[in-house]
């Protein structure tokens, strides 16, 4: 019986790699120089490439060098493979050298952590003490990206309309939304706030991720007007716009865990309750038998804390 790489097309991880780096630079002469090999040799590995796959990748003129239809649709297949092999290369260099049985990454959107830690990683590394654990934060969208092109094995996200059906996904637990006001503000003596009290107030919320986009499809679906007037990347200072008073902070419950600040107060937001589902992602295509493992061990462990 023949083996399935046997039956792959002639199209070696150099190839992939000269049109990749191709398409980052825009330019033969740089790209040849990067890769240290002469333009004739890009040029005729170019066209190795496009004959296997059966299509031009890219135009060349004597300014500049741009990708074609079928070039921009091929890049990102292209990229992943690349990542997939040097990953896994890095894996079995990892064995040989010590030992073990390679590397496990596991994204995480930041305020999944408690989800996590500290007894996950601690489970994990006694079922699997050869298999070495890494843990990467990303926005959600970085998450999916990074799930898709093989640069992590699974993680925890939010499911939205930015995740692909390519993804299989594992709903853990729903995340409503919050709002995080000074302990002083009339607002923050109540348990819940209807989302139309926050017009006219000043919102801060976090510039990158899923979050803006959610609090932003709310307003437009409920006709509110919100004056996001604050986007951040760090809770801190999220925080700290709402200790000076300047901004009321609008984030997932996830976040506000281990909030210990007696000047702030977190305040359920209604009419309506907005949540997002937190979710264990990973991509279908099939992991070495160890990290297949370690999946399922964080799958069940994360079913049954929660």
């Amino acid at each position: 019986m023949m083996e399935p790489w046997q039956r792959l097309p002639a199209l070696s991880l150099k190839q992939l790699q000269y049109f990749v780096t191709l398409a980052q630079l825009r330019h033969f002469t740089d790209t040849a120089n990067r890769l240290a090999i002469s333009q004739p040799a890009l040029s005729s590995a170019l066209r190795q490439t496009e004959s296997v796959l059966g299509g031009k990748l890219v135009n060349r003129t004597a300014s500049a060098v741009t990708l074609t239809e079928l070039g921009v649709a091929i890049l990102p297949h292209a990229e992943r493979v690349l990542s997939i092999a040097q990953h896994a290369f890095s894996d079995m260099q990892q064995i040989v050298a010590a030992g073990g049985d390679g590397t496990v990454r596991i994204g995480l959107i930041p305020s999944v952590s408690s989800l996590l830690f500290p007894s996950l990683p601690e489970q994990l590394a006694d079922a699997f003490p050869r298999l070495r654990l890494e843990f990467h934060d990303h926005t959600n969208d970085t998450l999916i990206a990074r799930l898709l092109n093989g640069q992590i094995d699974f993680g925890i996200g939010a499911l939205d309309s930015a995740v692909p059906p390519s993804l299989q996904t594992w709903p853990l637990q729903e995340d409503p939304f919050v709002a995080v006001m000074h302990r002083d503000d009339p607002a923050a003596s109540s348990a819940h706030l209807q989302w139309k009290q926050l017009s006219g107030r000043e919102l801060a919320v976090f510039s990158k991720g899923n979050i803006q986009r959610l609090v932003a499809s709310l307003a437009q679906s409920q006709r509110l007007t919100l004056d996001i007037r604050y986007h951040v990347d760090y809770i801190e200072t999220l925080y700290g716009l709402v200790r000076s008073r300047l901004a009321v902070a609008i984030l997932p419950q996830l976040y506000t865990t281990h909030l210990c600040d007696p000047q702030l107060r977190v305040v359920q937001l209604q009419q309506p309750a907005m949540m997002r589902t937190v979710a264990l992602m990973r991509s279908p295509q099939p992991l070495p038998p160890m990290i297949e493992a370690c999946f399922d061990l964080l799958r069940q462990s994360l079913r049954g804390a929660l």
